[in-house]
C-alpha cells in the first residue's frame, strides 16, 4: 500500500474520518498553511493548531471544522460546525509537510504528547474600515453605526520575524491601541507561528494593509500625532534628527491632535525612508542587559 494510504475498511474500523493525506480536507489545510497570505486572504480562511490554542479562541468564535485524533467523545470540546476524527499521520503531513525542521518538531511530538496534533479552519476577520473615512463630529446621523475614532495606531512596517509580530500584537492589545496598520512586506499576522506566540489577539485587534501615504492620511484625518521608534544606532545609520526619549515627549496639543500613531520597523532596515521623513522620531532607553525586540 503507499505511503500515507489506508483501505476504507480500516479506516472504518478506526473510525476514522480521515485517513489520507490525499483527502480534501488534508490538502485544503496544508494549503492554508504553507500558501502564505495570499491564499489565506483569498480564502478568507485561517489556520489554526494546537488543542488549547483552538479552544481559547472557540469560546467566542466558532470554527469552520476541526480535525482531530481524539475519540468522538471529545469532540464536545471544540466550538466548530465539524469536527472530523482523522489519523495521525495526516494531521501531521498538515502540520510539519514541507518543513525539514517541523519534521523534527514532529518527531519530538511523539516523546511529548499529542496536544498539537488538532487542527482548526476559522475565518479571518475582514480588514477594518477606519482607512476609509474621517471620524464625523458626535451625534450626527449614523453615528451610533461607526466605529470609534482612533486615538492610538500602531504601525508595523516590514517585520518580518513571527516573534516579533506576536510580541507586537499582544503589546498592542494589553495597551488598548485602537487598531493595526500593516505596511511593508510584514510577516502575516494571521500566520500560524504569530498566533500561537499571540496567542490569537489578532481577533481582537482591527487590521489594514496598506501604503505608507495611506497610513498618512489615515493619521492625517484622524488628527494622530505621528512617531517612529527608532534606536541611537539606528539614528546614526540613517543621519536626521537624534530620537527623543519617550520621557521627554512633550504633551499632545490636544487643540492639534488627538491621539498618535506609533510605527515600528523592520529588524534590519528599520522603517521605510518615506515614513521615517514625516515622523518624530523617539526612543524607549533601555538597560544593556536586556535584549529588545529588534525592530524598529
Amino acid at each position: 500500500r503507499r505511503r500515507g494510504r489506508m483501505s476504507v475498511a480500516a479506516a472504518a474500523a478506526r473510525g476514522l474520518d480521515i485517513a489520507s493525506i490525499r483527502n480534501p480536507a488534508v490538502k485544503e489545510l496544508l494549503r492554508l498553511r504553507t500558501g502564505g497570505r495570499r491564499i489565506r486572504h483569498q480564502k478568507g480562511l485561517v489556520l489554526v493548531r494546537g488543542r488549547q490554542l483552538i479552544q481559547t479562541i472557540g469560546e467566542f468564535f466558532k470554527f469552520r471544522k476541526v480535525l482531530t485524533y481524539e475519540e468522538p467523545e471529545a469532540f464536545g470540546q471544540y466550538n466548530a460546525e465539524k469536527v472530523l476524527r482523522a489519523d495521525k499521520a495526516a494531521l501531521k503531513h498538515i502540520l510539519f509537510a514541507q518543513n525539514w525542521e517541523a519534521q523534527r518538531k514532529s518527531a519530538r511530538l511523539e516523546r511529548q504528547g499529542d496536544d498539537e496534533l488538532v487542527v482548526g479552519c476559522i475565518e479571518q476577520p475582514r480588514e477594518a474600515s477606519f482607512a476609509l473615512a474621517a471620524p464625523e463630529a458626535e451625534g450626527g446621523p449614523g453615528a451610533d453605526e461607526r466605529p470609534p475614532p482612533l486615538r492610538r495606531l500602531l504601525a508595523i512596517d516590514g517585520v518580518k520575524h513571527p516573534e516579533n509580530m506576536g510580541m507586537l500584537l499582544s503589546t498592542a492589545v494589553a495597551l488598548r491601541y485602537s487598531g493595526v496598520f500593516l505596511s511593508g512586506n510584514c510577516v502575516d499576522p494571521f500566520n500560524h507561528k504569530v498566533l500561537e506566540i499571540s496567542q490569537a489577539v489578532a481577533w481582537t485587534m482591527p487590521y489594514r494593509y496598506g501604503t505608507t501615504d495611506e497610513l498618512l492620511e489615515i493619521c492625517k484625518r484622524h488628527r494622530l500625532a505621528t512617531c517612529v521608534a527608532q534606536s541611537a544606532a539606528a539614528a546614526a545609520q540613517t543621519g536626521g534628527p537624534p530620537a527623543v526619549p519617550i520621557a521627554e515627549l512633550p504633551e499632545l496639543d490636544g487643540r492639534k491632535f488627538q491621539g498618535f500613531c506609533l510605527a515600528v520597523g523592520n529588524e534590519s532596515r528599520g522603517v521605510s525612508p518615506e515614513l521615517l521623513a514625516k515622523c518624530t522620531r523617539v526612543a524607549l532607553p533601555m538597560s544593556e542587559l536586556v535584549e529588545s525586540l529588534n525592530a524598529g
